[in-house]
């Protein structure tokens, strides 16, 4: 069973917090500082009503943004996980590009939601068994199996399992196809 501190912090709080302001937090998540102390003040939100002994410690709790199938991603790295449902990491993923959320008149658009999540399953030396999930308002799909858990690479891994997800934008220029009969 997850523990409840890590579960509360990326089941509950952070999409939601992403999704009620969703402008606000992408600016808040874009400033290095910002992006720190917002993430510490939710990760101690998540933990507000928990006896002492259930808090976990923030240890590995970091952002990096990266370009996954042409849209800008905020990747969390969450502190390791103990039990299933915990998370290795989280993305929000805004479907607008990199550049064009600060245009004053753009809509506030949520960010989609991923998770990559310990999952039972044996353990190997490949890494641990894992589940690519997306919370989409109150409903959690498991989308299939996520790359090893727990190895140095599994950030990447777990972006390009996005990038099929996602696949390309719906704006993207499709090349032009012509079907000619002989």
């Amino acid at each position: 069973m997850a523990r409840s501190h890590p579960y509360n912090f990326t089941h509950v709080m952070l999409p939601q917090m992403a999704w009620r302001r969703p402008a606000a937090v992408r600016r808040e998540l874009s400033d290095p500082y910002l992006a720190r102390e917002l993430l510490l003040y939710m990760w101690e939100k998540a933990a507000e009503t928990l006896p002492a002994a259930e808090k976990v410690a923030p240890k590995g709790l970091r952002l990096s943004w990266h370009a996954v199938a042409g849209r800008a991603t905020a990747l969390l790295h969450l502190p390791p996980p103990q039990s299933t449902m915990e998370a290795h990491y989280s993305a929000l993923v805004y479907e607008d590009g990199e550049d064009e959320h600060d245009t004053p008149d753009a809509p506030e658009a949520r960010p989609r939601y991923f998770t990559l999540e310990a999952a039972l399953g044996l353990n190997s030396a490949a890494g641990s068994a894992t589940l690519v999930g997306e919370w989409a308002g109150e409903v959690h799909r498991h989308l299939g199996r996520g790359p090893a858990g727990g190895q140095p690479g599994t950030h990447l891994a777990f972006l390009d399992a996005l990038a099929s997800v996602l696949g390309p934008r719906p704006d993207a220029e499709v090349p032009f196809m012509r079907v000619v009969r002989s």
